[in-house]
């Protein structure tokens, strides 16, 4: 009867109802979970992965306001030359990776490679991940 954020999150990460999906050439691209509080005066909040794997990915919090400016982090870059805007179109390729996807991978490298350093790291993300949701709780 209790269905929370946190609930959502918790089942965009299970793997074995097949929801979060990392094998077999598909992996889940992203996730996201949003609060809509049922007074119009409180802003809607918007958690998203921005990275595959919700398993192994953090729930950012996001509020969108009237003035907001992109977090760089998640923008994927632009190219003066960029191949698609060119003619012919995509004769050349570049690396359109934002700076959160590119730690993302190095993460589940670590993650891969160094098993306890890896479950120190995810239970960092999950710390901050909690304070975003405190947070939410608090601002609403």
């Amino acid at each position: 009867g209790h269905i929370t954020a946190e609930t959502l999150m918790s089942i965009l990460r299970d793997k074995e109802s097949g929801i979060c999906v990392d094998s077999e050439g598909f992996r889940t691209a992203g996730s996201m979970v949003s609060v809509l509080p049922r007074d119009p005066a409180l802003p809607c909040v918007h958690f998203f992965t921005a990275t595959p794997d919700p398993s192994r990915s953090v729930f950012k919090p996001f509020v969108f306001v009237a003035g907001i400016k992109p977090v760089p982090q998640v923008r994927s870059p632009s190219f003066p030359q960029d191949p698609a805007k060119q003619i012919p179109r995509f004769q050349s390729s570049v690396d359109r990776r934002h700076e959160l996807y590119r730690r993302h991978e190095a993460a589940l490298e670590l993650m891969e490679q160094d098993q306890e350093r890896g479950q120190k790291l995810l239970e960092t993300l999950r710390g901050l991940e909690k304070q975003g949701l405190e947070g939410m709780k608090e601002l609403l």
